[in-house]
């Protein structure tokens, strides 16, 4: 006669058998990401800051360039948080403060700069880069095409 606890734990296992993985961000896709954008800043003869992020905005990878600015590492953290907890590009909440909405300097952890992107996997986000360099135009272009290269 089955114990309690091995019926218990069959019908857990049989519970979750069905269930399908959900999507994640492991080390293969985030080295893919940091490739591609560090290779966009390359591109344009350009140093910069470059993160990623999981979902819950937990840093997976980091890179400052050289001759990059100190000043870009906390930025590119900061924007890829930004895009990782509230599902968007952190150049949405620049456009609003820029709108005068204000009220954006008062959502938590929300970095109002371009260059961070949320990064999806069948449809559901799974983390975010953030890109910081001397050009805004790269942050946003660099983040955005290394997001876009996933789907």
């Amino acid at each position: 006669m089955k114990s309690r606890a091995s019926v218990a734990l069959s019908l857990l296992l049989a519970a979750g058998a069905g269930q399908a993985s959900a999507a994640a961000l492991d080390a293969s896709l985030t080295n893919q990401v940091m490739t591609r954008v560090k290779n966009s800043i390359s591109a344009q003869h350009s140093t910069g800051c470059v993160a990623v992020v999981d979902a819950s905005g937990t840093l997976l990878a980091f890179q400052r360039l050289d001759g990059a600015s100190p000043g870009c590492v906390d930025a590119a953290i900061g924007k890829a948080r930004t895009s990782a907890l509230y599902h968007t590009p952190s150049l949405k909440f620049m456009q609003r403060l820029q709108s005068g909405e204000t009220t954006v300097l008062a959502i938590p952890h929300a970095v109002a700069l371009g260059g961070g992107f949320p990064l999806q996997l069948q449809s559901e986000v799974v983390g975010a880069v953030g890109v910081s360099t001397p050009k805004q135009e790269l942050d946003n272009q660099a983040s955005e095409a290394a997001a876009q290269a996933l789907k």
